[in-house]
Parts: C-alpha cells; structure tokens; sequence
C-alpha cells in the first residue's frame, strides 16, 4: 500500500496542471487554424512529458512528497519518450529541442538575473506552444511568428506575479526578482499585471472576433482584480490558480470567438472548468 502511495505522489509532484495552460494555447492555435492533428496531439504530449521532470526535481529537493526511490530515472526516461515521440516530424523535434534548452536554462541560470525567469519562462509556456502548433498546422513562418510573439508579450507582463510567492526565500538565495529586489516590488508586479491585461485588448483586432471575446474579457478583467485581495490574504496557491487560469481563458476567449470545430472547444472547456473547480476548492479551505 505503501508503495502504491508513493507512486500516486511521484504523479503529484509531476504537477501536471503546469502544462494546462501551454495546451490551452496549442488548443487557441489550433482553433485559428481550424483543424486539430495527430501532431498536435503529439506535441500536448511530448509538452507534458518534457514538463513533469521538473516538478519531480523539486519534489526530491524540497521533500514535498514522500517519493519511490526510483523517481530520478523518471527524470531522463519522460524526456527519452518525449525525444522519441517527436522523430515523427521534424517540426516536433525542434519544438522538443527548444523546451529542453529553454527550460534547462530557466532551472539552471534564470533566477540570477532580473526578468530572466519569465522570459524564458513565457518563451516555454507561451511562445514554443503557439509558434510550433501553428506550424505543424502550415501556418506560414511569419505569421507564426508574429502570433506567437503577441502571445509571448501578453504574458511577460503576467509571469512575475508568480514571484509574490515565497519573496523571504528569494532573499535569502539572492534570487533576482521584482519583490526582492526593489523597496516598491509589489506594486511594479501588479502594474505589469495589470497591463497584460490591457495587452489582451488588441486580440478583438488581431484575430477579428466577435462579442463572445468581449464578454470573456470582462471575467479577466474580474479575475485580475481579484487577485489583489487574494494575495492580501497571503493565499499563494490560489493566487497561482488565479494566473493559470487566466493564461488558459484569454486562449479559451479566443477559441470559442472562432471555432467551428466541436472537438477544439471542448478540449478548450474542459482545462477551464478545471482551473475554476480548482479555484473554488482552493477558496473553501482556506
């Protein structure tokens, strides 16, 4: 039984709700295409899989979680199968290379340097997502880049909200972030927060959408608001919630604004009813 335990936590530490909101943005490219592949499939999968081994080595650094003593070999095994997945096409591969460089220079060298952490940050969850969705799906190169470029700056300004959780512990690691950094910190995160959601506002013209997006913008604008008293409170993990939340609706927003395609919205829907079901239960226990 025991082990069994230790096995469901070595899921858990996976924290593979991390990756909801980057599948959101391959569901938003791929409604803006219009169809929905095996590739894109693929690369949701080879997402997760590259994703999870970092949940696992902080699981085993920072003892969360009771662990099997053989988690470490998960961590090169998830990306060999990721590797492997992706000799299917050549633009997977690539996609599969950038995670890995982009995210082993977030673990490694980001936290030194003021804004790294969510550049690379959005360069991993936000950018490689749409950019390589786009085209596995024939997208030309430009347009991919443009769109996936818009993505990546609506979230820049979003990432460092993230750096509000465990501030002290910053400090003490002289880890280089808005809050550790600088006596007005806080204030600076929230007006960058705020602003990516004012960076939201273009995708009516960029994408030529219709009042459904507009109705969604007013629940993010909510949902920014919200989040304010949610750090008051000190409820980081809903605060966290609160972000994801909002990355995976602005691609949702936008989805269901211009899908036709039945599959592509419920896929969509269901990581949102996610996020706010978790929300909810977060709320009522603390």
């Amino acid at each position: 039984m025991k082990g069994g335990e230790n096995f469901i936590n070595l899921f858990r530490s996976a924290r593979i709700e991390r990756i909801f909101p980057s599948i959101s943005l391959i569901i938003f490219a791929s409604a803006l295409m219009g169809e929905i592949k095996k590739e894109i499939y693929l690369l949701a999968i080879c997402a997760a899989l590259l994703y999870a081994p970092g949940g696992i080595l902080n699981a085993l650094k920072d003892k969360d979680y009771i662990l099997p003593p053989f988690s470490k070999i998960f961590v090169f095994l998830l990306p060999a199968i990721a590797l492997i997945i992706s000799f299917q096409n050549k633009f997977l591969f690539l996609a599969c290379i950038s995670w890995i460089i982009f995210g082993y220079t977030y673990n490694v060298f980001s936290r030194k340097t003021l804004f790294l952490d969510n550049t690379l940050i959005c360069i991993t969850h936000h950018f490689i997502p749409v950019f390589f969705s786009l085209i596995l799906l024939g997208e030309l190169f430009t347009n991919s880049l443009w769109i996936g470029s818009y993505v990546y700056l609506v979230f820049w300004f979003l990432a460092p909200i993230k750096n509000l959780n465990g501030i002290k512990k910053d400090i003490k690691l002289k880890y280089k972030t808005l809050p550790s950094t600088y006596e007005n910190g806080k204030k600076i995160t929230f007006l960058l927060y705020y602003f990516s959601f004012v960076m939201m506002l273009p995708a009516y013209f960029i994408f030529e959408l219709n009042i459904i997006y507009i109705i969604f913008l007013v629940v993010l604008f909510l949902l920014f608001l919200i989040t304010k008293k949610i750090v008051e409170k000190e409820n980081y993990e809903a605060m966290l919630n609160v972000a994801r939340l909002i990355i995976s609706l602005f691609g949702f927003a936008i989805t269901i604004s211009i899908a036709t395609n039945p599959k592509i919205i419920i896929l969509g829907a269901i990581i949102i009813f996610f996020f706010f079901g978790n929300l909810i239960k977060i709320l009522i226990r603390n």
